[in-house]
């Protein structure tokens, strides 16, 4: 019985994060907002917002893309979370783009269960990662 009461509240987690669960802006710690939405079976985040006092690309430029060609292209609107796939309740697979240093990282997203205007984006490499909390912005 314990274990059956034990799947089923799974199934309730799982259930509560649905793919559309994550669409919509969300602010990162600093200011920044990312929109998140669907094209397909796949999701991407685009910057909406900047920060009001960013690190570098103070001219609003991608100025340190590793391709010369897109160093004069405006960040407002380029997709910075590229190719996600909703699984198991998190959006992962896929990359993101730091225009403050011109990497791109493996991503994971996921919603907070008990909080679904609360998100975090992780970005991996190798085994090293950082963590960034973001809240979904309320129109």
């Amino acid at each position: 019985m314990r274990f059956i009461f034990i799947v089923f509240i799974s199934y309730l987690y799982l259930s509560s994060i649905t793919p559309e669960t994550y669409i919509g802006q969300w602010q990162i710690q600093g200011g920044s907002i990312i929109e998140i939405y669907k094209n397909e079976n796949q999701f991407f985040g685009k910057i909406k917002k900047r920060a009001e006092k960013p690190i570098s690309n103070l001219n609003g430029l991608d100025n340190k893309n590793p391709n010369p060609a897109l160093r004069t292209r405006q960040l407002l609107g380029i997709d910075i979370l590229n190719d996600l796939i909703f699984e198991d309740g998190e959006l992962a697979g896929g990359t993101i783009y730091n225009a403050d240093s011109g990497k791109t990282y493996t991503v994971k997203v996921w919603i907070d269960s008990d909080n679904t205007d609360l998100c975090y984006i992780r970005a991996y490499k190798g085994i090293l990662f950082k963590t960034f909390e973001a809240t979904r912005v309320k129109n």
